[in-house]
């Protein structure tokens, strides 16, 4: 039986742990939650976009590290509560992980980030309506180093 990498993802209330592991090869990566979110809330940028995408670059730092590749194609399911700027409740599934065409084994696939609901009663109700539900396909490239 041939032995795939795995990426393993754990999360607290204040953490998101990516661990990756190759035969002998193990690497672990934090993301600390309140000074991410914090950092990009105080810069007035989109929050759940860029914590998206260091998610992504944090998952492919913990996969390369371990089974060096050139091309990470990651596929996400996003499920939220109203839009992702209004949302008080996210969910983040990885369905698929691939390293250069070899499937990356995925433990701790659902990720939910949930926060205080400070949307109006109205809003509330008819958040139904504007809810994300998507699924985002991303493939990262690393190019070759040169000889």
């Amino acid at each position: 039986m041939e032995k795939k990498p795995s990426l393993i993802i754990k999360t607290s209330d204040t953490t998101i742990l990516v661990m990756a592991k190759y035969e002998a090869e193990f690497t672990e990566h934090q993301i600390q939650l309140s000074s991410v979110l914090g950092y990009y809330w105080n810069k007035d940028v989109p929050i759940i976009e860029k914590f998206i995408e260091i998610f992504q670059t944090v998952i492919k730092r913990a996969i390369y590290q371990v089974f060096p590749h050139e091309k990470l194609s990651l596929k996400i399911h996003l499920n939220s509560n109203d839009t992702l700027e209004n949302s008080s409740r996210l969910n983040i599934t990885l369905l698929e992980v691939k390293a250069d065409d070899t499937e990356i084994e995925v433990k701790g696939e659902v990720i939910i980030l949930e926060g205080i609901d400070l949307r109006s009663t109205f809003s509330k109700l008819t958040g139904y309506r504007r809810k994300v539900d998507e699924t985002i396909i991303k493939e990262i490239i690393t190019p070759k180093s040169p000889l």
